[in-house]
């Protein structure tokens, strides 16, 4: 694409001891831009490996050019991500004339890559690519300690993107209950109160609330394919002005993959419909995933009454990480130990990972021995409460 030269090819002549191909400098030609992604079966918070079955798989096929996508796998639907193996799962290259178009072409790559089954670092990647800095090649070694000073931890939604993410998932929910309805014509207005996940500066997440009132553009809903919406959304937080705007949402029924459209906008953007949930569903949007809540204003109304679920309390239990083979164990019940003392090591994907106590105390239980496969989240130790 950039040289029309093999360099692989080129690497293997040399080092046979065989004349390259050219060694006429002005021969070879630069044709515009490529950009690649490693697409790994990894968590992209704790860059840790992941294993599974790909239930679901799909690879990005080309964009306004030909043969301007190429992933090179080994893999596809139904293979298995085992933890014996390096769990990259694909190479992902993308051409075009600029530097610009090439990234413009990443971006529409992963949001058309669908992966279920295993956690992937596609939101890592997405949120690199359509950092402004990687595009204009303001980039070092340091870059992910440099945007990501306390890890990573998914799209953190701005004015723009909340606004895009909020109308688009109303208009999905719209649709969603035109499909289910024995009469999709009678509906043309409605209003849901939505749920964003929005990450802080300190790494929790806030509950961003959005009201979009929708009307239809059309006299009734087309189950498959375009429809047409004006939106008004207004935010709860004060900082997010309210927005009116038109956009048009293309899903078909049978596909995950749903393109946002707006005025103005160069490019339609992909989102990944992939659970339902109680109050809503999952979608994929700038690579990240979210789980949305997608209200009509009686439920949000009466949702102010509902009691949080209890979370595990984790501070006395030390987990796997991912699954593998536990290779040792350092202490036994009874034991004292002090805070981030070594207390077992996991190894997966040729990589041993040593475990530590996550306080200082004494050892209660020990559920795993040498040699025991273990699976993501186990509890392998437990410590006496304090």
């Amino acid at each position: 694409y950039i040289t029309g030269f093999d360099l692989v090819e080129e690497m293997i002549r040399s080092a046979a001891g065989l004349p390259l191909t050219t060694t006429d400098q002005s021969a070879v030609k630069i044709n515009g831009w490529a950009i690649e992604s490693r697409v790994y079966a990894e968590d992209p918070e704790k860059y840790l490996p992941s294993i599974g079955t790909l239930s679901k798989y799909q690879e990005p096929r080309s964009w306004r050019a030909e043969n301007n996508v190429r992933c090179d796998s080994g893999i596809s639907e139904g293979s298995e991500i085992s933890m014996f193996y390096d769990p990259m799962i694909c190479k992902l290259s993308t051409h075009g004339a600029t530097r610009a178009d090439a990234i413009a072409t990443m971006n529409h790559a992963l949001d058309r890559y669908l992966i279920k089954g295993v956690t992937h670092n596609i939101p890592l990647l997405r949120d690199v690519v359509s950092n402004t800095d990687f595009g204009s090649g303001r980039i070092t070694t340091a870059f992910l300690a440099e945007h990501y000073p306390g890890g990573f931890k998914g799209h953190r939604l701005t004015s723009e993107t909340a606004g895009q993410l909020a109308t688009a998932s109303a208009a999905m929910q719209f649709i969603r209950q035109a499909r289910e309805s024995s009469d999709h014509v009678a509906a043309r207005v409605a209003e849901y109160v939505l749920l964003l996940p929005q990450l802080q500066d300190d790494g929790s997440v806030h509950k961003l609330e959005a009201r979009v009132s929708l009307a239809l553009d059309s006299a009734a809903v087309n189950l498959q394919g375009t429809n047409s919406f004006t939106a008004t959304t207004v935010y709860d937080n004060g900082e997010y002005p309210p927005t009116t705007s038109k956009l048009d949402i293309s899903w078909d029924v049978d596909m995950p993959f749903v393109e946002l459209c707006q005025p103005g906008q160069e490019n339609a953007l992909t989102l990944q419909y992939l659970d339902p949930l109680p109050l809503g569903f999952r979608v994929q949007f700038m690579g990240t995933k979210f789980d949305i809540d997608v209200l009509l204003p009686r439920q949000r109304e009466l949702l102010r009454f509902m009691k949080e679920k209890e979370r595990l309390d984790t501070s006395k239990l030390v987990l796997s990480p991912m699954p593998g083979t536990i290779v040792s164990v350092a202490i036994a019940p009874g034991d004292v130990v002090a805070e981030g003392a070594e207390v077992a090591v996991v190894e997966a994907m040729k990589m041993q990972n040593v475990l530590r106590a996550p306080r200082a105390g004494t050892i209660k239980a020990v559920h795993v021995q040498p040699g025991a496969t273990v699976g993501g989240d186990d509890i392998l130790i437990e410590l006496e409460d304090e």
